[in-house]
């Protein structure tokens, strides 16, 4: 127990370190608010019992529901610490009690003990795969802080006859240890996806819990419980321990707190009112204005009528799209880049390839990101028969937006690969 206690310690601690550590960095971390559900089954373990009465100890199932708070952290966001509220029942079941005692009168005699807790958790998180992947695995370390709040115990005996009888009590009148403490060790794994720009997941988790305190309460082990209920005589004395094992699987949903951000509208410009000035109105032949950037189509009319085209900017906005959070291209994007391809074979020209993101994420990760779109754009290229010497690469991340990033209209305006025109 003083192993796993300061195992819990270490790791609590580090984490602590670890997000000071991202807090003054301002290197991007990540909050999420969460809930999960799913399935506890308890077990009840004596230090001392006679198993020759007591033969059977059976686990009592049933359900756990919990709200928590995410928050994700260090280099490629491989760790996390989850605090969590759970509500779940603890306990068991003995069976056949006294099988061989009753010379066949009684077809079965148990003895249920059902409490319900509310549970304080810390897990502890180490996350495999980077940040971007759909699926990514995890272990957890978890101290856990339960207190009990009420419940109930039974007591039944089956006749060979098909008759019943027994009793229930309040847990509360057995006066029950209201506070337990225990230890847990998980697996688990997230899938990712996307909600309006923000990476949201849902998760499945199995995990083992191992009770560290004694669930007797005084009553109960001196009987006086029972004697205050009114059912029995006081005619035994509880000896040794009780505590609770288990296991539980839980499917868990978070979504970041970012969703809930109101985003700040765009300032709106006050109009500057002008006084109208006279001055004479010089009839001159209008330059031509220089676009931002061309359609492919343009330039190759362009190149087709002899004109210049270096220096100009092919957008290729939606034209060429990747999976969420990754390099790679997808499927419908080839066409366009097969035409590029071809055209730049048959012409002298030569493009340096720019990659743009919006800011969703890290502007580390997409600055990254940027770079192997671009890469990717320029590995597709060669493979179609384009020189590697006609090619250039550039990226930038989310630095040069064309549009606000506070829709998802403008966040898919930035998230795009240009070409500029170098001879």
């Amino acid at each position: 127990m003083k192993k796993f206690l300061m195992l819990c310690a270490a790791l609590l601690c580090s984490s602590g370190i670890m997000h000071a550590q991202e807090v003054s960095g301002k290197k991007g971390g990540q909050w999420y608010f969460g809930v999960g559900g799913g399935f506890h089954a308890s077990k009840m373990k004596f230090s001392d019992i006679d198993e020759k009465v007591f033969p059977s100890d059976k686990f009592l199932n049933g359900g756990v529901f919990s709200i928590f708070a995410e928050y994700d952290f260090g280099k490629d966001l491989h760790f996390a610490v989850r605090p969590e509220f759970s509500f779940l029942r603890r306990g068991g079941k003995l069976t056949e009690i006294g099988k061989n005692m009753y010379d066949g009168l009684y077809e079965d005699v148990r003895y249920t003990l059902k409490s319900r807790y509310w549970d304080i958790r810390v897990p502890v998180m180490y996350q495999f795969c980077k940040p971007d992947a759909t699926f990514r695995p995890y272990v957890f370390i978890a101290p856990v802080l339960g207190f009990s709040t009420r419940g109930e115990i039974g007591w039944e005996v089956e006749c060979t006859d098909n008759s019943y009888y027994g009793y229930d009590m309040e847990l509360t009148k057995a006066n029950m240890a209201s506070v337990y403490f225990a230890g847990m060790v998980g697996v688990g794994a997230k899938y990712q996806f996307d909600l309006a720009g923000n990476t949201c997941f849902l998760g499945l988790e199995a995990s083992y819990e191992y009770g560290f305190t004694d669930t007797y309460g005084g009553k109960e082990k001196d009987g006086t419980a029972i004697v205050e209920s009114g059912l029995l005589h006081n005619v035994y004395d509880v000896q040794g321990t009780r505590k609770f094992s288990g296991f539980e699987i839980q499917a868990t949903l978070g979504i970041p707190f970012s969703v809930f951000k109101k985003k700040k509208p765009a300032p709106v410009p006050e109009p500057v009112v002008v006084a109208p000035v006279k001055q004479e109105v010089k009839k001159e032949t209008p330059k031509p204005v220089e676009k931002p950037c061309y359609t492919l189509e343009e330039i190759i009319d362009m190149m087709a009528r002899n004109e210049s085209v270096e220096g100009k900017t092919i957008c290729a906005i939606d034209a060429i799209t990747f999976d969420f959070g990754k390099s790679t291209i997808k499927s419908e994007s080839h066409e366009y880049l097969d035409k590029l391809a071809s055209t730049l074979i048959r012409t002298n020209a030569k493009i340096e390839v720019k990659g743009h993101t919006d800011n969703v994420g890290t502007e580390d990760f997409n600055m990254k990101l940027s770079k192997e779109r671009a890469q990717a754009v320029v590995e597709y290229l060669v493979k179609k028969g384009v020189s590697r010497n006609k090619l250039t690469y550039s990226y930038y991340g989310m630095s040069k937006p064309l549009a606000s990033n506070d829709t998802e209209e403008g966040r898919t305006i930035n998230r795009r690969v240009e070409f500029e025109i170098l001879k």
